[in-house]
């Protein structure tokens, strides 16, 4: 089994592919039945929330500071904001 280790985490990278295979195909999903940039950019979020939460969540190998646990829970929020702002940025370009 492959896995990128840091100093405190281990990311299992089969798990991680199948996660982000399942990430993709509620993707591709979304994108089929709501044809617009800017509903798919927002209907993103939330699963773009739950597997970044869930991946770090998985990959933490020591227990951190509940300063460290908010930390990993405000990059999860940002990226996920970021996904609804790519989304809307794709809605003014006029995809």
């Amino acid at each position: 089994m492959a896995s990128f280790t840091t100093s405190s985490y281990r990311f299992d990278l089969t798990r991680l592919s199948v996660a982000l295979l399942i990430l993709g195909l509620i993707f591709i999903t979304a994108r089929l039945s709501i044809g617009d940039s800017l509903t798919v950019g927002y209907v993103m979020v939330i699963p773009v929330y739950v597997f970044l939460s869930a991946v770090l969540e998985d990959a933490r190998l020591v227990k951190h500071s509940r300063v460290h646990a908010w930390v990993e829970t405000l990059a999860a929020l940002s990226a996920a904001a970021a996904c609804g702002y790519t989304g809307y940025q794709l809605w003014i370009s006029g995809y």
